[in-house]
């Protein structure tokens, strides 16, 4: 296992929070606490990964519209609610959109939709995915260095812990991903 971690855990990092990623960082902070994997090459894959999934969702957004919207399910369900927020917070809503559980992708699917111009919506992104990973990087290791020294976890509990969480993290994604949206509530006639 420890193995594995060392060659594929960064690709993981980068793949997972392509879409999400919280627990995924956290988890990252974890291993590197227990020295598993280097904290700062975590944060960077984070970072990374962030960054990337969110200017892909931007850019169909912008260019497909709700077409590109119709083809993910828990999207569309939740597009009124990130509509709302845009239209409360304007284009400042990207730097908080990743401590907005649930929502992160909507956000910047609305903001694709809302034509943000690109280069603004791209130094929003990279400013705030440098600052979540970072902020959550750093959680989750000195979560794991307190909890340890209270509670002396030792390497075997981490690892059973740690395929635990990303377990429920793939199977949340997943379920996410099919989730069927909101129906309309049915207009009533006066």
């Amino acid at each position: 296992m420890e193995t594995l971690l060392r060659e594929y855990g960064y690709l993981l990092i980068f793949a997972i929070t392509l879409f999400e990623g919280e627990t995924v960082l956290i988890i990252a902070g974890i291993l590197a606490h227990q020295g598993y994997l280097n904290l700062e090459l975590s944060m960077l894959s984070a970072f990374l990964g962030s960054t990337v999934g969110d200017q892909i969702f931007f850019q169909f957004a912008r260019q497909e519209g709700l077409t590109f919207v119709k083809k993910f399910k828990y999207i569309a369900s939740v597009l009124p609610r990130a509509e709302q927020l845009v239209k409360r917070h304007g284009s400042y809503i990207v730097l908080f959109s990743r401590y907005i559980y649930g929502l992160r992708t909507a956000l910047v699917v609305m903001c694709g939709l809302g034509k943000m111009p690109p280069l603004k919506f791209s130094a929003y992104n990279i400013f705030a995915s440098l600052i979540w990973a970072v902020s959550y990087g750093f959680l989750g290791y000195f979560f794991s260095k307190v909890i340890g020294s209270f509670a002396g976890i030792g390497k075997t509990e981490v690892i059973v812990t740690v395929a635990i969480a990303v377990a429920a993290v793939v199977y949340w994604i997943v379920r996410t991903a099919n989730a069927k949206p909101i129906a309309d509530e049915p207009k009533q006639e006066e």
